[in-house]
């Protein structure tokens, strides 16, 4: 079990690196009007969700007694917050494939997919905003593997 700050600290951390790898990528592959596109859209909606995170983040500071503790692997998260913080560093490097890769197992990770649950079991109210997000990663993730399939890239 943990304090929801301790969790919601690098999911926003995480949610961050994604919109600013998101970014980087659109960028790199610019000259590929599909796969920059794809990235853009990304990189916008992982903006609007760091700031999702960051109210939650707010409210939970300011309503503590509002929010149990989660049941979540830290230790986990932070694996991965560290493995994106790597691919983050060597972004400009990665090929399109994978680039797409990548981004299918964070979109699917323990950060995007499994803490979320756990975070609205802490406060029913902000449950629906927390489904909201995860709906949104299920169509990044759709959206990402949709693209490989189109490209031939396997992903598994």
């Amino acid at each position: 079990m943990a304090e929801i700050q301790s969790v919601l600290r690098p999911l926003e951390h995480f949610e961050t690196l994604m919109q600013e790898i998101y970014a980087k990528l659109a960028q790199k592959f610019g000259g590929d009007t599909d796969a920059a596109a794809l990235f853009r859209r990304l990189a916008f909606e992982e903006r609007s969700h760091v700031g999702q995170v960051q109210f939650l983040r707010r409210i939970a500071r300011q309503n503590p007694s509002h929010f149990s503790e989660v049941d979540v692997d830290l230790e986990a998260i932070q694996r991965e917050v560290e493995q994106i913080e790597r691919v983050h560093a060597a972004a400009d490097q990665l090929s399109l494939r994978e680039a797409v890769v990548l981004s299918i197992e964070f979109e699917s990770g323990v950060a995007e997919v499994h803490s979320r649950p756990a975070i609205a079991g802490s406060n029913r109210e902000v449950g629906t905003m927390l489904r909201s997000l995860h709906n949104a990663d299920l169509k990044h993730y759709t959206s990402l593997v949709e693209f490989a399939r189109k490209r031939g890239f396997r992903t598994k």
